[in-house]
Formats: C-alpha cells, structure tokens, sequence
C-alpha cells in the first residue's frame, strides 16, 4: 500500500482501461505519452514530440502560450496517430523548473493514546496542522528566494514521504500502534502563472487534468527500487532551460531543486561562436552529440563546451549544499533528460572534486536513466528510446498512484 497524497481530490480515481495522457511541457520539446492502465501497469499506445520555437519557454516558464498551445497540439496528433482506442480525455500534466520548489517538512508528535491503531483522519489532521503551521512560512521562504510575492505561490501538492512509529520505518503509517510519530510531508510550490499556464493549455487541447505533478519527484517514484530502504542517489534530469534535481535517501526524498541551466545554454554557445541560427546550433550540438563531425571539429566543440559545463558542474553542487540534514550524499548520480545526450555533462560529474567539495564516503558513480528501468511500463511498440523520454514515461506512471 502507498503513501498517501494530500492533494485536493478526496477520493482515488479509477480509469481502469482508459486512454489517457501524459505532457511533459519542456523549453525544447513538448512531449506526448498516451497510455492505458490495466492490472496495475502503464501501458503505452502512442508518443509525440514537438520542437518550442527558442522564445516559447524561459526557465521552464511559458511566456508565448499560444505558441505552446500549438506545439502541444501538435505533439498530441503524432502521439494519436494510429490509435486503435478512444482519444484521450484526461491529461497528467509536469511541472518543473527554476521557481518550482520541493521542500521537506517534519511533523513530530506524541500520540495520547499510543495503543490505538492509527487512522486516515489522524493522519490527514496532522497534516493539515502542517499546512496550517509551516507552509506559511515556506512560502514566505519561497518569495525571498525568488522575488514573488507571498499570494504569487500555490501549493502543487504534499504527499507523506517518510513515516517513523517509535524509531522504526515503516512503509504506512495505517493501522500501526505506537506514541512517538514523526511524519516527512514532501510539498511542492509554484507561481501561480505557471500553474495557469498549464491548465490553460489543458483546457485549449479539451483535455481534464487529472494532476499537476513535479517531474522530478515523478522520476524518483517511477524508476525501479527507489522507494525501497536501502536506495540512495541524486536524480538529475537535464531540459533544455533547466536541470532539475532531487535527493533520495533511504528510499525517501529528501527535497528538488532547480537550477535555470539546460542544454540551450550550449546551443547558444554553438550560435554565438560560429554565428549561426539557432536551429543550425541545435543541429550541429547534435551531430557533434552523436560523433557525426570531424574529430577536429569535434575536439573544437569540445573546448568550448568545457567551461560551460564546468559551470554547469559547479551549479550542481551548489544545488547538493542546499539540502539540508544530509550526513552522507549518495554514492551514485542518475541522469534523464535530453541535455544528457550531450557527452560533455556527464564527463564534467565525473572530472569534479566531489570528494573534496562535499561529504561524499567514496566517489558516486555517475549512470544514466533508460527506460527499463521505469517499474511497471509496458511499451511493446519501443516508444521510449533513451532518456529524453524518461519524464513523460515518468508522469504516465504516476497515474498508478491516483488510482
């Protein structure tokens, strides 16, 4: 049984059979991933993509909705194509991006009557004091950090990450007996406007949206063993405008950040240096991605790729800093995203002093995501090719936890 969600809805959904959607709105591409459930697996029917015109998106941020409005369109067409059942009604929608905040909050309390069996209600009661008491200032953290103002952020959602009943870890808290409860809610915040944006986009294609949901949080729910007691890693999943990051630890997440840099930031560099359009830059980024070029050429690129993913390196470990109660950071980094198919960025993990910068037991090793190692994704077509396509497959396996 999973943890559950407290979000607004109040009952758990059930579509069963149903043709449904995931959109991954991204600065690069808009990506589309329809799907069924049936005993308790994602099955996936169809996949598009479309290419953002490069002013669509800022930072994860749509500032040209109608342009996106059309891309998502677009996307949506390729992925119905052939499409043997019912077009999709309802939508699971991803969120991520420089002002989207996942934060950890701890609720510790002392039950008074210890052999009672926990209920639902007491643990909805205790998170609503959470809400009650803590999220006001998480938001007033929030709007320091990023210029906002308070009224600006919405709560997303808050799901118990983490529960300990008298020092023990257990999986739900439901049914246990015990006096000492500390509780780990995981909630995650977003301006207003993005939120908007998405449910405009939402209601421009005729779709219901079932749920808003982190991406990065979906990656760590979706890959296979990371709920479990003894899996720690850093998941970072590389866009076109930014990377996003979570830490799990124990099995539990311990929080995402977001920092504004993503593979368009060496589009730019390709653009500016040899004075092309920035869609010959994105061509060229990928021939020299996929060792297409010259190895003169290629060695060109790549010295002046090294100080910006140096850059992109440091901004990582900035982000690791802000993780607070971490003892030990984890010994493994997972990487999804589009920007990853660029070799530089993992090179740049793997040449920084992360021994000598942060408390690391031995150096992490540094993997890539690919689709096997999403639980629970049946694709018989071979839809998901790599890790470009891990978060849409990430937010379609979501719809197993609203069930």
């Amino acid at each position: 049984m999973k943890l559950p969600l407290f979000t607004k809805k109040e009952h758990k959904i059930d579509f069963e059979n149903e043709t449904l959607l995931a959109l991954d709105v991204g600065t690069s591409f808009v990506k589309a991933c329809v799907f069924q459930v049936k005993n308790n697996k994602v099955h996936i029917l169809g996949y598009g993509r479309a290419a953002q015109q490069s002013d669509a998106m800022k930072g994860a941020m749509i500032v040209n909705l109608q342009n996106v409005i059309e891309n998502c369109d677009l996307a949506l067409g390729e992925a119905v194509k052939g499409l043997q059942t019912e077009l999709p009604r309802k939508v699971i929608v991803g969120i991520a991006g420089e002002l989207v905040k996942g934060v950890t909050i701890m609720a510790k309390y002392d039950r008074e009557t210890p052999d009672v069996k926990i209920t639902k209600k007491e643990i909805e009661e205790v998170v609503e004091k959470v809400r009650g008491q803590a999220f006001q200032n998480v938001k007033t953290e929030i709007a320091e950090e990023t210029g906002l103002l308070e009224e600006q952020i919405e709560e997303i959602s808050s799901v118990i990450n983490d529960t300990f009943i008298d020092g023990f870890r257990v999986t739900n808290p439901l049914e246990f007996q015990g006096k000492n409860i500390n509780f780990r809610v995981f909630s995650t915040f977003a301006p207003s406007i993005h939120l908007n944006s998405l449910k405009s986009i939402a209601q421009a294609l005729g779709l219901e949206i079932l749920d808003i949901i982190v991406e990065p949080y979906a990656i760590t729910r979706a890959y296979e063993g990371a709920v479990k007691d003894d899996f720690s890693a850093v998941f970072i999943d590389i866009g076109g405008g930014t990377t996003d990051i979570a830490l799990v630890q124990k099995g539990g997440i311990m929080g995402t950040k977001m920092m504004a840099f993503g593979g368009k930031v060496f589009t730019k560099r390709l653009e500016t240096e040899f004075g092309l359009s920035y869609r010959d830059a994105e061509n060229l980024k990928l021939e020299y991605s996929e060792r297409e070029l010259s190895d003169k050429k290629r060695d060109d690129i790549r010295t002046l790729f090294s100080a910006d993913s140096n850059v992109w390196a440091d901004g990582v470990e900035l982000a690791l800093r802000e993780f607070e109660d971490v003892k030990v950071y984890p010994q493994k980094f997972l990487l999804c995203g589009g920007g990853t198919l660029l070799s530089d960025i993992k090179t740049s993990l793997m040449e920084h002093p992360w021994l000598q910068v942060l408390r690391f037991e031995r150096f992490p090793e540094v993997e890539f995501i690919s689709p096997d190692n999403l639980k629970a994704i049946v694709d018989p077509e071979g839809f998901l090719k790599d890790v470009s396509d891990i978060a849409p497959a990430a937010l379609a396996y979501m719809a197993l936890e609203l069930k």
